[in-house]
């Protein structure tokens, strides 16, 4: 089912508690997954600089992007650390406006530092378990060469919770990232910390690729 930018405009007329409804009678069979990103983007638009959005309109699509990333995770249609994700770039987006317009509240990012610990499985110990067994099974793929700045062969890795776990781990890191300067909790600020400077470690590293390297050149 094709969802329409009336579709889109609809949906943010209504209120909270009229979602749902709205939802259950647009999409009987259930909500596609592209419906919640085609809304995320479009409210992502608002707040480029480069938008004609007036400053209420861009207020509004930063709240409302909030709000239905939070509400896609209530009906199980998200993720909560790709709703990490998403309210965080919408929050830093909002930041890079030329204007300080009171977009954002320090609130607001204190509430998604929470969101992505409280969203975390793993223990840091555990994460860097589930990096080094990452490490040496990309060592023992011949088509897993990795490159500084290249995307890693995850689907090529076997099924593992904890290697997966870390790669919205690390998926949250990146997001969070340009946020960290403008938290306010020092407890929260201390807790993210920890895992930022993890993050090297968690990367698949130039030993392993310089492994699989060796092993080409060797069968050359």
């Amino acid at each position: 089912m094709n969802v329409t930018r009336k579709d889109f405009l609809d949906f943010c007329s209504l209120g909270p508690d009229e979602r749902q409804g709205w939802l259950q009678a647009r999409f009987p069979s259930g909500t596609p997954a592209h419906w919640w990103f085609f809304v995320i983007e479009s409210l992502e638009s608002r707040l480029s600089r480069f938008s004609e959005a007036s400053t209420e309109e861009r207020r509004n699509a930063l709240r409302l992007g909030i709000e239905v990333a939070s509400f896609a995770v209530s009906v199980g249609n998200l993720s909560v650390p790709r709703s990490v994700v998403v309210i965080a770039r919408l929050l830093e987006r909002a930041s890079l406006l030329e204007e300080p317009v009171g977009l954002t509240d320090p609130s607001e990012v204190d509430s998604v530092i929470r969101m992505a610990l409280g969203a975390t499985m793993l223990s840091p110990e555990a994460a860097l378990a589930a990096a080094d067994r990452r490490r040496e099974e990309a060592k023992n793929l011949e088509e897993s060469v990795h490159r500084p700045g290249s995307p890693s062969t995850q689907d090529e890795l076997p099924e593992d919770g904890d290697m997966l776990a870390l790669i919205e781990v690390e998926e949250m890191l990146v997001a969070l990232r340009p946020l960290f300067p403008r938290i306010v909790d020092p407890d929260l600020r201390l807790q993210i910390e920890v895992w930022f400077s993890l993050e090297e470690r968690f990367s698949l590293g130039g030993a392993a690729s310089d492994e699989v390297i060796r092993r080409w050149e060797k069968k050359g």
